[in-house]
């Protein structure tokens, strides 16, 4: 039990795990700063969250459930109405499961004055979570 103790708590024993597994996948964190500069963001722009895009169709997850009998998932056209995620490791669960199907990105959100933007910040290959 001691041990236990020696390795943190529970939150910090799982967000290193979450930082192994996307530093695995050549994914780091980048200060927001760079992305706004990167992309020509307007200094009041608002980052809203991860979405997931269907690349093809160029839909939005909207809502999902998944239960042991079935997966249900909505879409929508409209980046707004897209589930939001804070965190980048909740959305790749999520669209790992959407990519069974379709050609997915995780993008970021982004709310200007005049619009929403929506930037691609990872193509979800599911050959890269195989063992």
């Amino acid at each position: 039990m001691g041990q236990a103790k020696s390795r943190g708590t529970k939150e910090q024993r799982e967000a290193e795990a979450k930082k192994r597994r996307l530093e695995q996948l050549n994914i780091s964190e980048r200060p927001i700063e760079e992305i706004y500069k990167e992309f020509e963001l307007p200094d009041n722009s608002e980052f809203l969250g991860y979405i997931i895009n269907i690349v093809e169709s160029d839909e939005f997850v909207a809502k999902f459930e998944d239960t042991p009998d079935q997966t249900n998932i909505a879409y929508a056209k409209i980046p707004d109405l897209g589930l939001r995620f804070e965190d980048f490791s909740e959305a790749l669960d999520i669209a790992k499961k959407v990519a069974e199907k379709y050609k997915t990105d995780i993008c970021f959100l982004f709310e200007t004055s005049d619009q929403f933007r929506v930037i691609p910040t990872f193509t979800v290959n599911l050959a890269d979570f195989a063992h």
